[in-house]
């Protein structure tokens, strides 16, 4: 893994400033029109649908650029495919909190019942430490779940639980510092973006996207590996890279 390589090979393509000025104007344009609800769906589904065309561009060519803005049809599909993909991951999450929800606002309503308060803290309890922990093992899943989508190109791998979970455990240590980097430049990126007059946010979180999807498809590359010839296709490195946003 070369995480330095990640940050930085963003500004190594000449046309850099062009794919951060529309992945930042599509988050502005979603956070704008978030009333239509979606807008910042399809706004969102694109700029994954970026990242998922990144790690497949990295997967087959480490050296790869920052690829254009065109096929906005593949990438919006992609893109949805991933957000769907992650609620049902989420949905145990979502199952869990429901009691918690549930006991809080039944043990509020019955406030002179002790029995009652006793048995929402115990449930609230239990339910926490377990959506806790569940938590925690989606976000060591997430990038194994990406990057089995994104190559595998099918609906189905995105939730190929036994596929995953040995891409997981394969490799643990480079996941973990995979999330601890991204943290890390997301927290330093927030801040930055702040300063450039607010809305300097949307353009460093996709710069951050960015670096998350360099780094998912080298993981990609090292859990899955490109094994025939025929399935490598030819990548523009950076120095020639264009840009564009037609279809």
């Amino acid at each position: 893994m070369d995480y330095g390589k990640a940050v930085s090979f963003v500004f190594n393509d000449k046309n850099w400033i062009g794919v951060i000025l529309v992945g930042g104007a599509l988050g502005l344009v979603g956070l704008l029109f978030f009333w239509t609800l979606i807008i910042p769906i399809l706004a969102i589904a694109a700029l994954l649908g970026y990242m998922m065309q990144l790690i497949r561009d990295v997967r087959l060519n480490p050296d790869a650029g920052l690829p254009a803005w065109t096929d906005w049809g593949k990438k919006l599909s992609d893109g949805l495919k991933l957000m769907i993909v992650s609620l049902i991951w989420a949905i145990p999450l979502f199952l869990l909190i429901m009691p918690i929800i549930f006991f809080i606002v039944l043990a509020a309503a019955y406030s002179d019942s002790n029995a009652l308060s006793l048995i929402a803290a115990i449930v609230s309890l239990a339910a926490g430490m377990l959506a806790t922990l569940y938590g925690l093992l989606l976000v060591f899943l997430q990038p194994a779940f990406t990057i089995n989508l994104a190559v595998r190109d099918e609906f189905s791998a995105g939730l190929d639980v036994g596929a995953i979970f040995k891409i997981t455990r394969a490799h643990f240590v480079d996941i973990l510092i995979i999330l601890i980097l991204i943290w890390g430049i997301s927290y330093i990126a927030s801040y930055v973006g702040i300063l450039i007059f607010l809305i300097g946010v949307f353009f460093t979180s996709f710069w951050v996207m960015l670096v998350r999807g360099h780094l998912f498809g080298q993981l990609a590359r090292l859990a899955l590996p490109v094994e025939k010839p025929e399935d490598v296709q030819a990548i523009v490195p950076t120095e020639t890279q264009s840009i564009s946003v037609t279809e």
